[in-house]
């Protein structure tokens, strides 16, 4: 009877030492902190610093979902769609700004060698960087097209 008592305490500590070891490295699972919305940021609304304040979250969700893990990634870009409070932000919901808008005066400038041209031109489609433009040319109506430039500028490309 005596051993059978020794070996059920042996089989106690045993189950507690197992169960301590399991509590020890619920505890020490890895975070990782990623840019949150403070409130929502509408669809088209161009996204901020200010606009959002750090999450903690687990570092293993970060390898099952594709979010924005740093705020300057963030900064600058444009909502596709509604961001919800304290809801981390998915890849796809943001996008680069249009650097020419529809209708908004833009300048076209032509490069060949030594020789540059530049004029005023009305753009009939939106564009990002790197984005195919058409336009129709101030003085003279033609409509021409081109490449959005970073600074808000149409390049015209030399055939």
């Amino acid at each position: 009877m005596a051993y059978f008592r020794g070996l059920r305490i042996l089989l106690a500590i045993m189950f507690a030492s197992c169960v301590g070891g399991k509590a020890l490295s619920a505890n020490s699972v890895e975070v990782a902190s990623i840019p949150v919305p403070k409130n929502v940021i509408y669809a088209g609304q161009l996204i901020d610093q200010h606009l959002l304040k750090q999450r903690r979250v687990p570092a293993r969700y970060l390898l099952q979902v594709s979010v924005i893990t740093d705020a300057s990634a963030v900064s600058g870009m444009v909502a596709r769609t509604t961001l919800m409070p304290n809801r981390p932000i998915p890849t796809n919901y943001i996008v680069a700004p249009d650097v020419i808008q529809t209708g908004q005066p833009a300048i076209m400038v032509f490069n060949s060698g030594g020789l540059s041209i530049s004029g005023e031109v009305i753009p009939m489609n939106s564009a990002k960087i790197g984005g195919h433009v058409r336009a129709r040319n101030v003085s003279s109506g033609t409509i021409v097209s081109g490449i959005a430039q970073a600074d808000g500028t149409i390049l015209v490309l030399s055939r």
